[in-house]
């Protein structure tokens, strides 16, 4: 799993977490109220009420993630928040290289679609995440075959696993992935 985060404008406290399974090309989507270690502990701490035990440690077995100071804090990434136990493995980009983590990169073009440079963050709600995340994950990608994200991670995981996490398809000719999607969305 990559791990990375998006920024709004420098003057937003929120940022979107970003979690990417490189073989499904499945990406999450947390609102994160303020860019620190707390934060990123409450989407692990979420992660491990919501998921069963069993799943948890096979999807985040092992985790990738940059250097920000959003991840300094490696016990609340790799232990399980009740036992102490560790369960999953964080690893670290070398400086500067970004292209270590280059599937999450390319997905936040995606994101970067619906929320452009220099979109505040400031009203976004974790409904909206799910909302483009859902989006992204029904994109039929030539690297899947022409399948979408959402259904190639149905050979990791169960799909009420996913629903749980409020993650659903969309067909395709129903995605969008534009800056009128929250728009719509709110609408409907």
């Amino acid at each position: 799993v990559e791990m990375d985060t998006v920024e709004g404008l420098q003057t937003d406290s929120k940022c979107i977490l970003t979690l990417f399974w490189r073989k499904s090309n499945f990406m999450l989507m947390f609102l994160l109220e303020c860019q620190t270690t707390a934060e990123v502990t409450k989407v692990f701490e979420y992660l491990q009420e919501t998921l069963p035990e069993v799943d948890y440690k096979r999807l985040f077995q092992v985790i990738l993630t940059d250097n920000g100071h959003e991840f300094y804090d490696v016990n609340n990434i790799e232990c399980n928040h009740k036992t102490g136990e560790y369960i999953s493995h964080a690893f670290y980009c070398d400086p500067s290289a970004s292209w270590q983590k280059g599937g999450i990169e390319k997905n936040h073009e995606f994101i970067r679609y619906v929320l452009p440079k220099k979109t505040t963050f400031k009203d976004l709600t974790q409904n909206d995440c799910n909302i483009i995340a859902n989006n992204i994950n029904s994109l039929c990608r030539e690297s899947l075959n022409n399948n979408c994200p959402f259904k190639a991670m149905l050979f990791l995981c169960d799909e009420k696993i996913l629903n749980s996490l409020n993650m659903y398809y969309i067909e395709p000719d129903e995605v969008v992935l534009n800056n009128s999607l929250l728009k719509l969305k709110r609408y409907l």
